[in-house]
């Protein structure tokens, strides 16, 4: 008897846990114990021993032993180490907070995404309907009309007397040139029956406006650049009709990345008129690293998917290097329609420019003096870079200072006063000056 009570002693005093009794073992024997000493002794086994056995603290929880217990475990520190600690607001993704709308939200922007590609599909639906209603009128237009019928008048239906105002500022600023001003009446006329067709009903569409423009320096090819942007302006072809103009420097960059934008400007720049690209010859070269290819593949990117009526492009150099250019390049030279050569100026036509000038500059124009000319024009074909128009506005600006110095020579030596006759008047002197002083050149000196 002895030995059991010593062991259940020994089991009893060796645990922390809470203990069910209300019995006290010693070896005189079990006693009862009161309700006070069992809750004292469970508060005691709770909140474990504590130092010089001392009461708790004045204040404490009275119930905390009724409190889920630690169990003896440690907490660890998470201030120290290295320890992960997921916090979802450390991951969120302003991108992605679409992500995170409610389940009523993504169907609402499904149901207007459904609705959205619906209304799409119905106006495709719509505006091919329409296509064939208006074929389907056009056909029975083309077919069942009778051929005699008039379908317009020349009191309704003519060109505009200011698209013939441009035509003829053509003729009276352009010395020759016949195919090129031909061409223009041509597209004046296209455009006459352009409008008559629609007025009936019947098919038609504004014709191809790239231009290719070939010939020797001097022959008018920026000129008729000019007319020919406010010729398809007031024929209602392009929307603006004004003409920027652009070289190699202007649309070719010196390092990678810089000709795209640089192209893109000038092209956006002559949105609703004509860019017009002088030498343009120089965009080809055979040397694949040169950014020149860019260019080109800008340009027919835009001539394929802005409307003409928007972007026109007219490039001009001379003959044989604007056909290896274009042979070169087959996608930019299928997309230009329309093909110009400018011939080189005969000695009748040079000499009606220098008229021409002689009459803007308000200069009495003799007819020696006009055979001078012919002479010093002959002699200067024979020298390198003839530039026709280019050439004559040359000469006569070198005749007008040589007339003044010889005007300034006679009053300073002769003490005779400035008359109007001499201000305003070229002699033949002032050009035979000319012809002598280049004569006796070498053939392959560069004059201007």
């Amino acid at each position: 008897m002895f030995k059991l009570t010593v062991a259940a002693v020994v089991l009893i005093a060796s645990t922390d846990a809470f203990v069910p009794t209300t019995s006290r073992i010693t070896r005189s024997g079990p006693t009862m114990m009161t309700p006070a000493e069992v809750e004292a002794m469970n508060r005691k086994a709770i909140a474990g021993p504590q130092k010089g056995n001392a009461a708790p603290a004045a204040g404490g929880d009275p119930y905390s032993y009724k409190k889920s217990p630690d169990m003896g475990i440690k907490k660890q520190d998470d201030s120290k180490g290295t320890k992960f600690k997921y916090d979802p607001s450390n991951y969120k993704d302003s991108a992605n907070d679409g992500n995170y709308r409610r389940l009523s939200d993504a169907l609402s922007a499904a149901k207007a995404e459904d609705e959205k590609l619906k209304k799409e599909a119905e106006a495709i639906q719509e505006a091919e309907r329409k296509e064939r209603e208006f074929l389907a009128q056009e056909n029975a237009t083309f077919w069942n009309t009778p051929g005699d019928k008039i379908v317009a008048e020349s009191s309704e239906m003519y060109i505009p007397p200011n698209v013939l105002q441009v035509i003829e500022d053509l003729d009276k600023e352009l010395i020759g040139l016949k195919p090129v001003k031909e061409k223009m009446r041509r597209y004046a006329a296209q455009m006459l029956n352009h409008k008559i067709r629609q007025q009936t009903n019947i098919k038609s569409a504004i014709p191809p406006l790239h231009h290719v423009f070939t010939g020797n320096p001097g022959t008018g090819k920026t000129t008729v650049a000019m007319k020919m942007g406010e010729l398809y302006n007031e024929m209602g072809f392009i929307n603006v009709g004004h003409t920027v103009q652009a070289t190699r420097a202007d649309l070719v960059g010196q390092y990678i990345g810089h000709t795209g934008p640089k192209t893109k400007e000038m092209i956006t720049r002559s949105f609703g008129g004509i860019l017009f690209i002088d030498e343009a010859y120089g965009l080809y070269k055979e040397d694949s690293r040169d950014y020149g290819s860019e260019v080109i593949e800008m340009l027919v990117k835009f001539m394929d998917n802005v409307p003409t009526t928007d972007f026109v492009v007219c490039l001009a150099g001379y003959r044989n290097l604007m056909t290896k250019m274009l042979n070169a390049n087959l996608n930019l030279m299928s997309r230009m329609g329309n093909w110009i050569d400018f011939p080189d100026y005969d000695d009748d036509e040079l000499l009606q420019i220098s008229e021409l000038l002689a009459n803007q500059y308000q200069y009495a124009y003799p007819d020696d003096a006009k055979a001078e000319f012919n002479r010093f024009m002959n002699i200067r074909k024979e020298f390198p870079y003839f530039s026709n128009a280019r050439t004559v506005r040359n000469a006569m600006e070198r005749a007008r200072r040589i007339s003044a110095t010889r005007v300034l020579k006679d009053a300073l030596d002769n003490g005779a006063t400035y008359t109007m006759d001499e201000i305003q008047s070229f002699k033949a002197t002032d050009f035979t000056l000319m012809a002598d002083e280049i004569a006796p050149l070498d053939r392959g000196t560069m004059l201007p």
